[in-house]
């Protein structure tokens, strides 16, 4: 708790210890979501959250803050990265905030920000609705964002819009300039995203796994006394999905090994994912080898285009012999965490019949034990792992202090009792050593 010099609270920080254990499986990428200051909810929540295996959004830690303001998200950070044991993520998201930027470099200065696309895209209508041919704008700066397969490509189109238009002096569309290199996808194809940003159209980007349990007009004391209920439910959710893809029911759709071997290995959603890619192999008319480097051959993978089956755009795929390492000029390993259907077709016309381990992320896998997964269908306590262990004395505490505090009495048994549990407790340490 962060109180000022009155004493009075300003902000708060807390976390479960599921939190710190998640993060150690899905702390490469996380997200800080602070839509609830931007939309002025009644609850001012700041959400730390991940992605996991199943492609939801998880908790990796809350914070109330008075205000937004760089003193207070400074504040926040330290706390959530402390408890983290100092261990900063790869690639943080945030939506366009520049308070939490400068918080961030001041306290995460190694790690790469980006800006959330699905928030700046959410404000084209308020910042440009009042623009003359406001939906030719909207469709040529939609088209630069998700079209341009190089830097060139988005800085041509951009500048094309700016002069044909007559909107070069836009204080909002200036300032997307200036931070192009934190939210154009084009640019952030060497930050590994794990699909939390919404690159591809249409696709929502994951914030907080908190939205469904939260509106503008939640009171707080709704909010907190659901907590541990929205918890409950957001694991159960996952658990149900482990099922789900222990038991797949998912029809291939190609003859290509690769389809199979990952259908064996990654959960159902995220095969569900890769296989758009095994599909789009067959869109994709020609490899063709175009230079060679020692053992570095560079190809170039014609595909047809999805809006106009008459065009088709090229992507250059580099493939090192050596060590079976494969780059596309897409990004989409980065991005999503799984081979593209370019570099796919290139693996293919070299021979291979299987995905290259290095490939292969142990984060989208359905066969790795988790340590901070509970089996809520049964009373089972895994009582080597410290989890589960802390798990199930807080549940068992929390229903203490609940009769405890029914009145004097109890309040007093219960505290002397627990003074007395306590200092057997630490005996039982000294007794040990």
């Amino acid at each position: 708790m962060d109180l000022n010099e009155k004493g009075c609270l300003r902000n708060v920080f807390w976390a479960e210890a599921k939190c710190k254990a998640t993060y150690g499986y899905f702390g490469d990428v996380i997200r800080i979501d602070t839509a609830c200051l931007i939309s002025k909810y009644e609850v001012p929540l700041v959400v730390f959250a991940g992605v996991n295996h199943h492609g939801q959004s998880v908790p990796l830690g809350c914070g109330l803050v008075a205000g937004e303001t760089v003193e207070s998200f400074i504040w926040l950070l330290r706390a959530w990265l402390t408890y983290m044991v100092g261990r900063p993520p790869q690639t943080i998201i945030i939506d366009q905030s520049r308070v939490m930027q400068t918080a961030i470099a001041d306290v995460l200065p190694r790690a790469s920000h980006c800006i959330s696309l699905s928030h700046i895209m959410k404000k084209v209508p308020e910042e440009l609705g009042g623009l003359h041919a406001y939906e030719v704008i909207k469709k040529v700066f939609t088209k630069a964002i998700y079209q341009s397969s190089r830097i060139d490509d988005f800085e041509t189109a951009w500048e094309d819009m700016m002069l044909c238009h007559g909107i070069r002096d836009h204080k909002w569309l200036q300032t997307l300039h200036e931070n192009r290199k934190h939210w154009v996808p084009v640019y952030l194809k060497d930050s590994f995203l794990a699909g939390m940003f919404g690159v591809i159209l249409r696709e929502r980007e994951l914030s907080s796994p908190f939205d469904e349990y939260l509106s503008n007009h939640t009171p707080l004391k709704e909010f907190l006394d659901g907590y541990n209920q929205c918890l409950k439910e957001i694991y159960q959710r996952e658990a149900l999905a482990d099922s789900e893809s222990r038991n797949p029911s998912c029809m291939l759709k190609s003859r290509f090994y690769f389809e199979m071997q990952l259908s064996k290995i990654y959960t159902n959603h995220i095969f569900a994912k890769f296989q758009i890619e095994i599909e789009g192999m067959f869109s994709c008319l020609s490899t063709r080898q175009v230079g060679i480097d020692g053992s570095i051959i560079t190809y170039i993978v014609k595909e047809r285009e999805v809006e106009n089956m008459n065009e088709a755009k090229d992507y250059e795929v580099t493939f090192n012999t050596d060590v079976a390492d494969v780059l596309c000029g897409c990004g989409l390993f980065n991005l999503e965490g799984f081979l593209c259907r370019h570099t796919l077709c290139v693996l293919s016309q070299n021979g291979f019949k299987e995905i290259p381990p290095q490939y292969i992320l142990s984060r989208w896998r359905k066969d790795v034990h988790r340590s901070y997964v509970l089996d809520y269908s049964c009373n089972f306590i895994d009582t080597k792992n410290p989890v589960h262990r802390y798990d199930n004395l807080y549940k068992c505490t929390v229903k203490l202090v609940e009769e405890g505090r029914k009145s004097y009495d109890r309040y007093k048994f219960t505290l002397e009792a627990l003074g007395e549990i306590l200092n057997r407790v630490s005996l039982q340490d000294h007794n040990t050593l």
